[in-house]
């Protein structure tokens, strides 16, 4: 299992690349629908966005996991182009949808409530989200040969 990890004093939080290690795929797949459905899609700047980008389908590639999107999209599938370029252009929300899902898993993983997480802890999150999504970014870049 490969993990992320940070030391602190004598403890070691240890938080998995793949949160379905800790919670069932399904459970993660509608923590992802939840969080998405709280942001403001009435947003003029995200209103003009989607009308310029119509073949864009947000939503769906915000919850991007290979065989929901099968199960969305049917034939219909994203390119990988597109992915690469929803993920460049959209990244402070998939970040912030990963913390709010790295917040649910260790919530759900060490049975905490659900009051405010401390911030050396919230800011970890943060950094676990964004290594995943320089992960993501490299990974796209090697996909294209760069």
């Amino acid at each position: 299992m490969r993990t992320a990890t940070r030391q602190r004093s004598d403890e070691r939080l240890s938080v998995p690349w793949n949160i379905a290690e800790w919670v069932d795929t399904q459970t993660v797949r509608a923590w992802v629908e939840e969080e998405i459905a709280t942001l403001d899609w009435r947003n003029p700047e995200l209103l003009t966005f989607l009308r310029e980008n119509p073949n864009l389908r947000a939503r769906v590639l915000l919850c991007a996991t290979e065989p929901a999107l099968r199960e969305m999209c049917g034939d219909n599938l994203p390119s990988t182009r597109m992915l690469e370029r929803f993920r460049r252009e959209n990244r402070g929300i998939l970040k912030w949808v990963l913390v709010q899902i790295l917040k649910r898993g260790l919530r759900t993983r060490y049975n905490l409530n659900t009051s405010m997480l401390p911030a050396g802890l919230r800011q970890y999150l943060v950094d676990l989200a964004t290594e995943r999504l320089d992960v993501a970014r490299h990974m796209d870049r090697a996909g294209q040969g760069a």
